[in-house]
């Protein structure tokens, strides 16, 4: 096997061992820089096109630079640029390797927009592994002669820490036929910007469950009798999960500043939310819970915790929920839900729970 390969292997091998993880909305920015080969496609046939994106010995060795943005809900996009010079093009063969090596090597350089998906939301645990599937466009220019070109691959991030960790990725850079068509191995380190985080994370969209409308079952009665229909207890306990899923798919994405208890303009339209389902269900009382991160002391984030429930209590009550059925408690930092001793972690755990008490 090729010695990049093997180097690129053991390098995977090596990092598989990491527990790390990283959090893309508090730093949503990330570059990196590497190795980066280029290799000629030669075959036609798909199962011999594997056997050279894989297998072929005829590998040029470069180096390749990027810059990613996270933008929301998994999706990151990508922009890099990588050069290389060419020795061994599609005229290459292992054994007339002296006689099919170019003298005068190719000048190779690529530019490509990539756009990704991370995997890894789709699981819980193993967060320091980050796969993704990547397609894109780009420019590229061999000897001079540049082409459109359309990018697919596959690539992971593996996490050392919440800022560094290594990425290997491969792709296949599709336009111009044989001479043009090649795939591309990269491996290098990338790191999260900005490295303290951000205290105001990107905030991915509200997702909002459907939620099928109860069937009401009525008697054939006449339109002059008046009748009260009592919902059974199975029939409350539904709803009472029905309405508590719902209001804390708006509630945990309340963000408030550091260290403070404010509610934020951006939040007010989920608070708005709320306040509807709470009016909608008039019956139902209300606990608004408080709790932190164990940033700070365990008094300080107790008195924190009970702040922030107050504040959004009181947003409550100025949008029509009677003050009656509403509570407010502050847990501080005694009910975590996941380690504080990551970024993810720690937000996570600074939450504003909303339950309903019969």
């Amino acid at each position: 096997m090729n010695k990049i390969k093997i180097y690129i292997v053991a390098l995977v091998a090596t990092l598989s061992a990491g527990i790390a993880t990283a959090q893309d909305n508090y730093r949503p920015w990330l570059i990196g820089a590497g190795v980066s080969t280029l290799d000629m496609r030669v075959p036609d046939g798909f199962g011999d096109q594997l056997k050279d994106w894989f297998g072929y010995p005829d590998m040029n060795v470069g180096f390749r630079l990027s810059a990613a943005r996270y933008l929301k809900k998994g999706f990151t996009a990508e922009l890099s640029f990588d050069y290389t010079s060419v020795k061994r093009d599609e005229n290459f063969f292992p054994d007339q390797a002296d006689a099919t090596r170019l003298t005068d090597a190719k000048s190779a350089w690529g530019v490509d927009l990539r756009g990704r998906y991370h995997v890894n939301r789709l699981w819980e645990g193993l967060n320091w592994l980050d796969p993704y599937p990547q397609v894109g466009v780009g420019v590229s220019s061999i000897d001079s002669q540049s082409k459109f070109k359309i990018v697919a691959g596959i690539g992971s991030n593996f996490w050392f820490t919440d800022v560094v960790g290594a990425n290997v990725q491969t792709a296949y850079k599709i336009g111009g036929g044989v001479g043009n068509d090649y795939f591309q191995w990269s491996a290098g380190v990338v790191v999260k910007l900005p490295v303290k985080g951000l205290e105001n994370p990107i905030v991915d969209h509200v997702e909002r469950t459907k939620v099928p409308k109860e069937k009401k079952h009525r008697k054939g009665v006449s339109k002059a009798t008046n009748i009260t229909r009592v919902e059974t207890p199975e029939e409350r306990a539904a709803r009472t999960e029905r309405v508590t899923k719902e209001i804390n798919l708006y509630a945990k994405t309340i963000l408030f500043d550091l260290d403070k208890s404010i509610v934020k303009p951006q939040a007010e339209f989920i608070l708005d939310n709320i306040a509807k389902i709470m009016n909608e269900n008039p019956d139902f009382n209300f606990t608004v819970d408080g709790h932190t991160d164990n940033t700070g002391t365990p008094e300080h984030n107790l008195k924190l915790s009970q702040e922030r429930a107050d504040a959004i209590k009181k947003y409550l009550q100025n949008h029509g929920v009677a003050k009656k059925r509403l509570e407010a408690h502050g847990y501080g930092q005694t009910r975590p839900l996941e380690s504080n001793d990551t970024d993810r972690g720690r937000e996570i755990n600074r939450r504003v729970e909303i339950n309903v008490v019969n």
